[in-house]
């Protein structure tokens, strides 16, 4: 893990040897979504999040995503924190080194990972692969997603995310989803898909996720989607 964060603290050392007036806010995203089981819409998630993402030239960047959940069945709140190293190897293509922490009832879950993107003319796809540590559950996590833009207003795509526990628990999300963009600009979301999970005392649950953003900035948005086990959950 040291050697991790050793990686970030290089590149955050390299970005602010970076003249100021090189530094720009490249990008932003504020959103709210809510899922739920479809068996039982009472195992529901709300979510509001928030990134920004900041350029220190054409190459490297720095993004921020902060989050927070409320569980509605556990009645608890769940926050989460994300900080995302960056670097551009083309327009097309990114490259970069996540750490953050999901807090729950008090206690927090550490991860931190590799991810990779790439954009195109009608596409866009990306990838990671990390681990989590604490007292609690620890394991690794990864996931693929990607969406085809159908037209200029509607996007088709999916998801799959997949977390293994040291204590044989294991968890495999796959979502449909599909999104629209308004007049004015704002994002609707829309997913459907499964999640199967052996060891979590969830089952296999069909679940439904909606929701909406607004995207900022010369970039209209982030590099990167969200992290952390409270991402790979719908419903809970």
């Amino acid at each position: 893990m040291n050697r991790h964060l050793s990686g970030i603290a290089l590149g955050a050392s390299l970005a602010f040897a970076i003249p100021a007036h090189a530094v720009e806010l490249t990008g932003a995203e504020v959103g709210a979504s809510h899922s739920f089981f479809v068996d039982d819409t009472s195992v529901s998630k709300t979510t509001l999040q928030g990134s920004a993402e900041l350029g220190f030239g054409p190459m490297f960047g720095v993004q921020g995503d902060l989050g927070i959940n409320w569980l509605n069945e556990s009645d608890e709140t769940a926050t989460s924190a994300t900080l995302h190293g960056l670097y551009h190897v083309n327009d097309q293509t990114s490259l970069g080194l996540f750490y953050g922490s999901d807090k729950l009832d008090g206690e927090h879950r550490d991860y931190y990972g590799f991810e990779v993107g790439q954009k195109g003319p009608s596409f866009d796809v990306e990838a990671y692969v990390g681990r989590g540590e604490d007292s609690g559950l620890t394991g690794t996590m990864m996931g693929v997603e990607g969406r085809f833009a159908v037209s200029g207003a509607f996007g088709l795509g999916g998801k799959l995310q997949n977390a293994d526990f040291d204590d044989d628990a294991s968890m495999t999300r796959v979502g449909l989803t599909g999104d629209y963009t308004m007049p004015n600009g704002m994002g609707l979301t829309a997913e459907l898909g499964r999640l199967n999970s052996d060891g979590l005392g969830v089952g296999d649950e069909t679940y439904v996720g909606i929701g909406a953003k607004m995207s900022f900035g010369p970039n209209q948005g982030v590099t990167f989607g969200k992290r952390g086990l409270l991402d790979v959950l719908p419903g809970l």
